[in-house]
């Protein structure tokens, strides 16, 4: 990784959270409440699909500690929620959809008496039959999930004239390759408190972004915006799995009918069960090219599975569409991403966010057209591959694109000239796979993306940065202190941050879609330099030369006509305060972006593109179907390391989920039911499982990012799975398209390919 060490960005300063959590003082969501707290327990729904007849509370209500139950009825405002369509109720009203959905809230004294209730509240359902696979939801006569029907929406790329390039195409490959559901499986569960502060209800819980929750409480319960707050406590992990409301809406609910201090605490199951999951995918793709293996076309279809309802479905979707064709040169595009809703969790954001299960698909193609046109896999990406200037599948134009620069990386460091399949065991088999991809970072398509700052020096002398963007383990207020720490001149350590609180900071947008160091890194930016104008104002008046002659460094200013350490940056700031000066400013990042037309196509879909390759061996045991990942090379484009060590921790933590989605996570369910609702029978990689990574940075600066950074949050997650599956058919011959690859699955493509 590379660094720079002429100032605070791009060293790697030490997180300004570690020393709490290696002590164990660092309070999360489930360390809030004290001992007077009431209890919030739900009652999920016990089927898959049914309408609500009746619901008898009265056994549960009378049970001793319990303070009150309430059903659909009882929630004051809409009742509705969901982050893009807000098709999900609070508590169901009528029917229920899937067996996460909330039927009952109750609140007691004690958790053991909470859980009491539940088991006396007495639902009176009417069974309906449900849908439960893409195919079974689109099948003639299907029931519906909801009254408009179980096709959700279809998001298209049209370009160019694909059939007719198809059809003069000198070879052609197609393949299907089915996704699946995957957990977010983060370690710190949900769990948080709520209290009503005067008028003012205030949430204590993990989210991803404050002020969305703020909005979404605020329509949900019937309140004014201004009396809902939102703290985001310490958080260990999110993924996009705390991107929709979950938690937040019973802690609300309860607060604010009892007007006392209420906690709530899922346990795994619970958080399984009730919180949305990685959209599955089932992608047909054709790709075809021209004699020297250029690529003159690409047809693709998808299904996507909803789940229940919308959540951040369209979005995903559109991910996926405008993704479709990755970080290759198409000139002929044809794309279809239909949604289907089932009565399964639903389906939402997670790392990756719908450009993962495409990459899987178009890689897979990328390989079999290898194969086809007898040319070297790394031949035919590097022939491919857009360079600077070039368009992606919107037809936007990429003016920093570094494929290329990622993909001959990371091959000369996985030694693929020099790659040896010898192996000490006869059963087993080595493989060597490559994967090269790109991600748009932001919301892009129009959304008014934003992030604002603000930067004060405080009455105590120290520089106090105020944002709304949510750590989530990431390191993100370190990240901004640095920024701030650079432009005002003083160490990275002495930045006060202040975080995620509704009340108290500027909104900074979700910390998703690997956009907050580029947003927010850049809206600190520009307010610590507006700040830093200050003080260089009064700094030249201090020393009597002009202010372009000096700058901020180690706490001083700094400049060829005044001594070292004449001029203590803290003189300057009691000067200041002296004569007036505000001591802070403000700040706005909101670049713009263009919306899709109908034909999905836009000059500027997202803000930037961040690009990278992988490569990998893996040794697969052709008797069992196991496979070992030897190694793994990740290459990413990062722009500037605003701070290596945490860009080196982003890589090798999505390369460790994205070998999870490669080869055992799956949520396995059964007529809706989810079977694996734990970490005994949902299969996480482990130490032993993930081998040594590589995790290598490149710094070809972004044109609009803070010194040039880019995001880092999602693409190590993308680029896993397809490199693990190139290595896997590298190995055996022959393509698991199926994910996980299992050693079933794996065993089950050798035997079908040993067939005559």
């Amino acid at each position: 990784m590379l660094s720079n060490t002429s100032g605070p960005v791009g060293t790697p300063v030490r997180r300004n959270d570690a020393r709490a959590k290696v002590k164990g003082d660092t309070k999360y969501g489930g360390d809030l409440a004290g001992a007077d707290a009431l209890h919030v327990a739900v009652l999920r729904s016990a089927h898959a699909h049914a309408e609500i007849l009746g619901i008898d509370k009265r056994e549960a209500e009378a049970l001793p500690g319990v303070v009150a139950v309430y059903t659909a009825e009882d929630v004051p405002g809409t009742n509705t929620h969901g982050l893009i369509s807000r098709d999900q109720e609070l508590i169901a009203s009528r029917f229920v959809r899937y067996t996460g959905d909330a039927v009952a809230v109750v609140v007691a004294e004690t958790a053991k008496i909470a859980h009491r209730a539940l088991k006396a509240i007495k639902v009176d359902y009417r069974p309906l039959p449900g849908v439960f696979s893409i195919d079974e939801a689109l099948a003639e006569g299907a029931p519906s999930v909801h009254p408009n029907g179980n096709v959700f929406g279809n998001q298209p790329i049209r370009r160019g004239d694909a059939a007719a390039a198809m059809a003069g195409a000198f070879v052609t490959v197609e393949a299907t390759y089915e996704t699946q559901a995957v957990d977010h499986a983060f370690l710190d569960l949900e769990a948080g408190m709520a209290y009503m502060d005067g008028d003012v209800l205030t949430i204590e819980a993990s989210g991803q972004w404050v002020h969305e929750e703020q909005r979404l409480l605020a329509i949900a319960l019937g309140l004014p915006l201004e009396k809902v707050r939102c703290i985001q406590p310490a958080t260990g992990g999110a993924f996009g799995g705390r991107e929709d409301l979950g938690i937040q809406l019973y802690l609300g609910l309860a607060a604010l009918k009892t007007g006392r201090l209420v906690r709530q605490d899922y346990d795994r199951a619970e958080s399984m069960t009730a919180r949305h999951k990685r959209h599955p995918l089932r992608i047909h793709y054709k790709l075809g090219a021209d004699r020297e293996g250029n690529l003159v076309a690409a047809e693709v279809k998808a299904y996507t599975e909803k789940g229940a309802y919308a959540s951040t479905g369209i979005a995903v979707m559109r991910k996926s569409a405008s993704h479709a064709t990755g970080p290759y040169r198409v000139p002929n595009i044809h794309v279809d991403v239909i949604g289907v809703y089932t009565n399964h969790n639903p389906n939402g954001a997670m790392r990756g966010f719908g450009a993962a299960q495409m990459a899987v698909a178009y890689e897979g193609t990328m390989d079999l057209l290898a194969d086809k046109l007898g040319m070297d896999r790394l031949e035919l990406r590097r022939k491919n591959v857009i360079r600077q200037g070039e368009m992606v599948t919107t037809t936007q134009i990429v003016p920093v694109a570094t494929a290329a620069e990622c993909l001959e990386e990371a091959q000369r460091r996985i030694g693929w000239d020099a790659r040896n399949y010898e192996t000490d065991k006869p059963h087993l088999r080595r493989g060597y796979g490559l994967s090269s991809f790109c991600f748009g970072l932001g919301y892009g398509g129009g959304f008014p993306d934003a992030s604002r700052a603000r930067v004060r020096f405080a009455e105590d002398g120290a520089l106090e940065l105020y944002t709304g963007a949510v750590e989530v383990g990431q390191g993100l207020t370190t990240a901004m202190a640095q920024i701030a720490a650079q432009e005002c001149g003083v160490p990275a350590e002495s930045v006060r941050v202040i975080w995620a609180d509704s009340a108290r900071t500027p909104e900074a947008g979700s910390s998703s879609a690997s956009r907050q160091t580029y947003f927010t890194g850049s809206a600190v930016r520009l307010a610590a330099s507006e700040l830093k104008q200050q003080l260089l104002d009064i700094a030249a008046a201090m020393v009597g030369v002009h202010w372009d002659d000096l700058t901020l460094s180690e706490g001083h200013v700094v400049g060829h006509q005044i001594p070292a350490g004449h001029c203590p940056i803290s003189d300057v700031v009691a000067e200041g305060r002296k004569r007036g000066y505000s001591l802070e400013a403000t700040s706005l990042f909101k670049p713009p972006t263009v919306p899709e037309g109908k034909d999905g196509l836009s000059p500027l879909s997202f803000v930037t593109y961040l690009f990278g390759s992988h490569a990998c061996s893996v040794l697969v045991d052709v008797e069992t179907g196991e496979v070992q990942v030897e190694r793994i090379v990740a290459v990413h484009d990062v722009g500037k390391a605003i701070n290596p060590q945490l860009v080196s921790g982003q890589i090798e933590g999505g390369v460790a989920q994205g070998l999870g989605m490669a080869l055992m996570e799956e949520v396995v369910r059964r007529e809706g039911k989810i079977l694996n609702p734990g970490f005994t029978d949902y299969i996480l990689p482990t130490m032993v499982d993930v081998p040594q990574i590589e995790a290598v940075g490149l710094e070809h600066p972004d044109l609009g990012g803070p010194y040039g950074a880019r995001g880092i949050g999602e693409p190590p997650l993308i680029g896993t799975p397809p490199a693990i599956l190139s290595a896997i058919a590298d190995a055996i011959g022959t393509q698991v398209t199926q994910l996980p690859a299992t050693p079933e699955r794996v065993w089950r493509a050798i035997q079908q390919k040993a067939k005559p």
